[in-house]
């Protein structure tokens, strides 16, 4: 079992919840999504904590960032030659969403790096996907892996990542994918060797029990939906 997005940098006890996970054989990537989580997992990291990791700059804080910070990521990047790229992308509830604004501009940057650095890039989208898609098409012909966390598009968004990237489109499944109509008929059309399984756990809420509950209840609405077809 895999936990495909997580963010151990903001529990209050991230160690603990990831020996749990490590003891019953559950992996995870956890993703690092503005400086100071960056710094938090590098300090995980450096107390003897192995686990798959990604750093970004999440949309939420696209507003904040400098080139000092964005230097600090790919200085960080190059260290850590396994790391992907991410979460990034765009919100429209967040500030700077307007086409061209600086939510968009952020993420280029961060579709770029993966490009230069040839690392798999995790994709945060609340929106359009259109949008998204059309940045990913502009300079993503060297990401090898382009993963649509929790993802929550519909057929359209499924057929054009696909034509666009092929096999390299990953669809990372959370149970709130599973709420809309709309994206429960995209999910059939995705092949399932491009499925993943998240639970975006964030908070000191989260155990490595519920972590591990949640998994398997994500994978078992995606075999119902699946078998039904």
């Amino acid at each position: 079992m895999f936990d495909f997005h997580l963010h151990l940098a903001r529990f209050k006890s991230p160690t603990t919840v990831a020996k749990g996970l490590f003891d019953v054989g559950t992996g995870f990537n956890t993703i690092a999504c503005e400086p100071r989580e960056w710094e938090k997992s590098l300090d995980l990291e450096s107390r003897g904590l192995e686990a798959h990791q990604a750093f970004g700059i999440h949309p939420m804080v696209a507003t904040q960032m400098t080139d000092e910070d964005f230097e600090h990521l790919k200085a960080i990047l190059r260290t850590h030659p396994e790391a992907d790229v991410g979460e990034c992308g765009l919100d429209k509830r967040f500030e700077g969403y307007a086409p061209a604004g600086i939510q968009e501009q952020v993420f280029k940057r961060q579709i770029e790096l993966a490009q230069d650095l040839n690392r798999p890039l995790h994709i945060h989208c609340v929106g359009d996907y259109s949008r998204i898609l059309q940045a990913v098409a502009d300079d993503a012909r060297q990401i090898p892996q382009v993963v649509f966390h929790r993802f929550g598009g519909d057929i359209s968004a499924v057929r054009s990542a696909q034509k666009l990237l092929g096999p390299r489109a990953v669809f990372s499944l959370h149970a709130d994918s599973f709420r809309k109509k709309s994206t429960v008929a995209a999910i059939r059309e995705i092949p399932p060797e491009q499925v993943r399984f998240e639970t975006d756990a964030d908070d000191e809420s989260w155990t490595a029990e519920r972590i591990i509950h949640q998994l398997k209840a994500v994978e078992e609405l995606f075999l119902n939906l699946t078998h039904a077809c």
